[in-house]
């Protein structure tokens, strides 16, 4: 009986000795893919920063244009309100010909988009710095 159980015993061990070739190729194939991907996400990463930078540099001058205009319409961006936004509501009584109100609704819209653009390059330069060399 103890040949049956060498016998028996022989193929389990053959059997997973043979799998492991199987999966140290299957670890460093996708070793190999995470590194592809992180290469590819680094790549990324340095073709949207330079466009991230010029779309915050493109919402921080049209909020500076369009607190330019409430200026010159006698509505003060920088009042006692706490943002510009509130603070063109409130110079704006009622809704002008010519879409004021909307004008003003896009100069909310722009100030949501800077901050959001802040708040990305923040996440964005954690995630440079943490990022392994």
């Amino acid at each position: 009986m103890s040949q049956r159980e060498g016998s028996l015993e022989e193929p389990k061990a053959e059997s997973s000795i043979s799998l492991l070739p199987h999966l140290e190729a299957k670890i460093r194939q996708t070793h190999s893919l995470a590194r592809l991907l992180t290469k590819y996400a680094e790549q990324l990463l340095q073709e949207y920063m330079p466009r991230l930078e010029e779309a915050a540099r493109q919402a921080r001058a049209l909020g500076a244009a369009v607190e330019t205009v409430l200026a010159a319409l006698g509505a003060s961006a920088h009042g006692s309100q706490g943002s510009p936004t509130e603070a063109a509501t409130a110079a704006a009584p009622a809704p002008a010909p010519g879409g004021f109100s909307a004008k003003v609704l896009g100069l909310h819209v722009c100030g949501l988009y800077g901050e959001w653009v802040s708040r990305t390059e923040g996440d964005l330069g954690q995630l440079v710095s943490g990022a392994p060399a």
